[in-house]
């Protein structure tokens, strides 16, 4: 009887594990199709602009294309800041815009590396307006335990190096990484071959000053949280920081909470895939590096 019982116990667990795998795949599936559409779609509003040998750096030069994209909705049309940095159109980005890429960090990891692509994204980080981006990332130094750094309480001085921080301007640089790098093999020098630039729709100046006083009062305190789910109080994952930085702009204190109720329409753990997928959010650019070629798809400046 009792062998019979736990028989039983097993048979729903593997069915509830089975049926949970089965529903997590049906959401990944949608989720990337409906991205690809929403960047379709963005992309299919574009008419090329021009072609030019944009030197970079003295002596290094990259071939971009630009693509402009017309303002037609009411939050595109309101806020009319650039989305390149100045008009050199050197560096993307302004204060408070996100650049997220779908592309997992781990492109020699095979399958986890398609895992991570297709459920949860590669990475996003918050631009602070000086030219830099507030991120979270998870690559500890040599001499550091990943093991140390997950049963750090996390609210304790300490001396990691996977802290939020703040890093120059990376996503159009030619020379992000070397050519004899392991990435190199499949994303090339720089650093991804896809990504998106997102705003937050009818974002006021005061909110976008708010959310990057919470990234950067996080910046060289707070660690990176390896458990991505658990331990969420003081150790931040890269999107759960740009989302969390959001939430304390545009959600009242009593209700904000550790799982973002900002640019993270399910509620539950932020992904990539819902910062980009937010009801609260809108492409301003989308990036594309084909045979070396850099395709820049941006909103039109007005």
């Amino acid at each position: 009887m009792r062998k019979l019982k736990i028989k039983s116990i097993l048979k729903v667990t593997l069915i509830i594990i089975f049926s949970a795998i089965i529903f997590s795949f049906g959401v990944a599936v949608s989720e990337n199709q409906r991205m690809d559409k929403e960047i379709q779609e963005f992309v299919n509003r574009a008419v090329f602009e021009y072609e030019e040998e944009f030197e970079y750096s003295p002596g290094v030069f990259q071939t971009r294309r630009y693509y402009k994209v017309s303002r037609e909705t009411s939050y595109e049309l309101e806020d009319t800041r650039s989305v390149f940095y100045t008009s050199s159109r050197k560096f993307l980005g302004q204060k408070g815009d996100m650049y997220a890429t779908r592309l997992s960090p781990f492109p020699n990891a095979g399958i986890i590396d398609t895992f991570i692509t297709y459920y949860f994204g590669g990475h996003v980080a918050l631009n602070n307006g000086e030219n830099r981006y507030i991120e979270a990332v998870g690559f500890p130094d040599e001499d550091e335990s990943i093991f140390d750094i997950i049963f750090h309480r996390g609210n304790e001085p300490h001396d990691y190096s996977v802290t939020v921080s703040t890093s120059y301007n990376y996503w159009l640089n030619p020379r992000f990484r070397d050519p004899s790098h392991p990435d190199a093999a499949k994303y090339g020098e720089m650093y991804r071959t896809k990504y998106v630039g997102l705003r937050v729709k009818h974002v006021t100046e005061e909110q976008i000053d708010n959310a990057i006083a919470y990234g950067m009062e996080k910046v060289d305190k707070n660690l990176y949280n390896f458990l991505i789910f658990m331990d969420m109080k003081y150790k931040y994952g890269c999107t759960d920081l740009v989302s969390r930085a959001y939430q304390a702009a545009l959600v009242e204190p009593e209700r904000q909470r550790n799982y973002s109720r900002s640019l993270n329409d399910d509620g539950f753990i932020t992904s990539v895939h819902d910062i980009i997928l937010s009801k609260e959010t809108y492409i301003v650019s989308y990036v594309e590096i084909i045979d070396e070629v850099v395709h820049i798809y941006y909103l039109e400046d007005v």
